[in-house]
């Protein structure tokens, strides 16, 4: 889910966004005639790319200062007691 969250949401955010406005555009064009609707050929492609980009990598720093233990915390690795594998995690913190 985190994967989902940091890479692949905020990369296609963008393009979702602009099919809606395209989808929300050409429902006011056909309904109120005027200037013809904008085709989806003619999007322009390098900025919504770049935006999701921009946002994916804010996304990414995001998560990397916001999650993980505190500074000075002990790790303690996975072990192997009697056959099962106890994962492992933050442990006391070191004393100073």
């Amino acid at each position: 889910m985190k994967k989902f969250l940091t890479i692949a949401l905020p990369l296609v955010l963008p393009f979702l966004l602009y099919w809606l406005y395209l989808a929300i555009a050409r429902r006011r064009a056909s309904v109120a005639g005027g200037a013809p609707p904008p085709r989806w050929q003619e999007a322009p492609w390098i900025w919504i790319a770049a935006a999701g980009v921009a946002l994916m990598a804010a996304s990414i720093a995001v998560f990397g200062v916001t999650s993980g233990v505190e500074p000075g915390v002990r790790l303690q690795p996975p072990t192997l007691i009697d056959g099962e594998i106890v994962p492992g995690g933050p442990a006391e913190p070191v004393d100073e």
